[in-house]
């Protein structure tokens, strides 16, 4: 027959849960997997602002060299046109009014623009981007662009390549920047 005396009881019962060390690593990984989990959906988050913008500025630049381009129109062409006519995706107008704002809250306009001769372009004013997704954004769609500017500054001048330099500075000068995009003939 087993014998206990008191020192093997204690021993026993002094096994049976978590000491506090073991329950404070075991906080400590739950706390490093939650913070891990809201990095990764924030970083998600701003990719897909990311994807969703350059999406929409490819659209609309495509669209008003189609419509607009083809038929020699683009000294005509206004936001309250585009908007109309259905070059700005429907998921950016404003409800029935004839203006559209961008997934930053700011208010898109479309305008005739003289790069080389009057009139051969048309700028795209893509206000309030945040500064974490503009150097993205601009990287995302410059091909499509004859010109670019980052707070009203060329970062692609006209046909030229990106300066990444103006591009990196001007992304960061503040929280959110302005930029305009210019699409037309060549």
């Amino acid at each position: 027959m087993l014998q206990f005396n008191r020192q093997s009881i204690r021993s026993i019962h002094k096994q049976k849960g978590f000491s506090s060390v073991e329950m404070g690593l075991v906080l400590l990984v739950v706390a490093l997997l939650v913070v891990a989990a809201v990095y990764m959906y924030r970083d998600n988050l701003r990719k897909t602002s990311v994807n969703n913008n350059m999406m929409h500025l490819t659209s609309i630049s495509g669209s008003l060299r189609s419509v607009y381009g083809q038929a020699n129109q683009y000294a005509n062409v206004t936001t309250a046109i585009a908007v109309s006519g259905a070059v700005v995706p429907k998921s950016l107008r404003n409800g029935t009014a004839t203006t559209a704002t961008n997934t930053f809250g700011g208010t898109i306009e479309i305008a005739p623009a003289t790069l080389t001769s009057a009139n051969d372009s048309i700028q795209i004013t893509w206000p309030n981007v945040a500064s974490d997704q503009c150097q993205d954004i601009v990287m995302g769609v410059v091909s499509e662009m004859r010109k670019v500017q980052v707070a009203g500054s060329d970062v692609k001048p006209l046909d030229g390549q990106i300066n990444l330099g103006t591009l990196t500075t001007q992304c960061d000068s503040s929280p959110n920047v302005t930029l305009n995009f210019f699409v037309g003939r060549s």
